[in-house]
């Protein structure tokens, strides 16, 4: 029984570990997300339609990548609100 508990608590641990370092990356990422949001919240639409513009000319696979991930963020979103059980 000792071995199952053992495996138990070790397991344990990393789940942990896991976790924690699961809520440091989100907490990291929120922060930069806040901050590009306080750095569109000054600019004109215009301005920044331009830069996306430019930023797809100049990476285009990364454009449609984020365009995809977007895609299927937003899909599985509406899906979720509409699923009957």
């Amino acid at each position: 029984m000792s071995e199952f508990s053992d495996c138990a608590k070790d397991y344990g641990r990393k789940i942990a570990d896991a976790a924690s370092r699961a809520s440091d990356y989100v907490e990291q990422k929120a922060g930069v997300l806040g901050e590009k949001f306080k750095d569109l919240q000054g600019k004109d639409f215009n301005q920044i339609t331009e830069e996306a513009k430019d930023y797809a000319r100049r990476k285009p696979a990364h454009a449609m990548l984020i365009a995809a991930g977007a895609g299927l963020v937003l899909g599985f979103l509406l899906r979720n609100g509409r699923r009957v059980f």
